[in-house]
């Protein structure tokens, strides 16, 4: 399992993620790309969050992170509204901005490379 969670949720028109990152990062909670909570975790227990959904009357929120709950180890994340509780899903981690991975070179590549010299 990766060290980097994150959880990404659409809900009436807007975008929930929450990013749980390595052991000293903290946990972020991001509305509409937007951080609006932010906590430091632990690794035992649940970390709760609260937040506000945006709108003409904003909805309180709140996000429980629940370590060592999934099947592999990792986190699992809970968004809890007067609606009910719901499961966030889990999502590949991006790459930053500005980090394109390499495609994979072969031999071809490393000829052309060496012929170029």
């Amino acid at each position: 399992m990766s060290h980097d969670s994150r959880f990404h949720l659409d809900r009436d028109g807007h975008s929930i993620t929450v990013c749980v990152g390595r052991a000293r990062d903290p946990v972020e909670v991001l509305v509409d790309g937007k951080v609006v909570a932010t906590c430091q975790k632990r690794r035992r227990g649940v970390t709760v969050l609260t937040a506000e959904l945006p709108g003409d009357a904003p909805r309180p929120c709140a996000l429980r992170v629940e370590w060592a709950a999934a099947a592999d180890g990792g986190p699992v994340c809970h968004l809890e509204t007067e609606d009910g509780r719901t499961l966030v899903p889990r999502v590949a981690p991006t790459p930053p901005p500005g980090l394109t991975p390499s495609p994979p070179r072969g031999p071809f590549q490393r000829l052309r490379r060496s012929l170029r010299r």
